[in-house]
């Protein structure tokens, strides 16, 4: 299963309050699957251009596939450890970063 991706403005971040809708989301999901440990969400460490982008691990699908689609996810190569941080989920899940 691949790394999946979604990428948001910091005006979704700021005026639409996106993260904290993904991170509820997730977190119901999370908690229903009783806490996986290859399940998380990692976030880029700083904005680029204006953006920030989240990594699904691969044990999020399926089921984390309906929110990766609703916020146009796509797969991505493994984020590189030192250019993220866990956002969500088990912590487990840094040994599955490059």
């Amino acid at each position: 299963m691949p790394w999946n991706r979604v990428t948001f403005t910091l005006k979704q971040i700021e005026e639409e309050g996106v993260l904290n809708h993904l991170e509820d989301q997730f977190e119901d999901i999370f908690m229903e699957s009783e806490g996986p440990s290859d399940m998380a969400i990692f976030s880029d460490n700083d904005y680029t251009d204006e953006t920030i982008s989240f990594y699904f691990t691969p044990g999020c699908e399926p089921n984390c596939e309906n929110i990766i689609l609703f916020y146009d996810g796509e797969e991505c190569e493994t984020p590189d450890i030192e250019e993220v941080f866990l956002f969500a989920g088990n912590d487990d899940s840094f040994d599955l970063l490059a």
